[in-house]
């Protein structure tokens, strides 16, 4: 009996990986002409306080507003075009420029009226810290 080398066929046609076919498949169809976008978030907890840090590159601290309404945290802004010179053609435009918001239900046991905000290399870092009463606290046998 002879061996036979296998050669894997190609699926160039499948390339993408799942969370790009995924991303594509919810992203709207005229992404590129709504002028608005939706800005990523990582939300981060520690023993003591809540952490937010939305990916904002490119926006100034002016142009994003942040506020509180009830038990929900509302963030909107706008990413502006860096330049409008009317000489240059633009071959590709990956970037998302105009509005954007985003609005975060936050869980009871935080204390609203410690909340900091700071933007720095893109990044907006928003902190809250947790009542007392919500800090886990460990009691001592004795």
């Amino acid at each position: 009996m002879a061996l036979v080398r296998y050669n894997r066929p190609s699926y160039g046609h499948l390339s993408k990986s799942f969370n790009e076919l995924m991303d594509e498949f919810f992203e709207p169809m005229n992404v590129h002409n709504t002028h608005s976008f939706t800005p990523k978030v990582d939300i981060r907890e520690s023993e003591r306080d809540l952490e937010f840090l939305l990916e904002l590159a490119g926006i100034r601290k002016e142009d994003i507003k942040i506020h509180l309404e009830q038990d929900m945290l509302h963030i909107t802004g706008e990413r502006k075009v860096v330049d409008e010179d009317k000489k240059v053609n633009v071959h590709r435009m990956e970037q998302f420029y105009g509005s954007f918001s985003r609005s975060i239900q936050l869980p009871k046991g935080l204390d609203t009226d410690s909340i900091t905000a700071n933007h720095e290399d893109g990044i907006l870092r928003l902190t809250i810290k947790k009542h007392e009463k919500a800090v886990k606290k460990e009691i001592q046998i004795q």
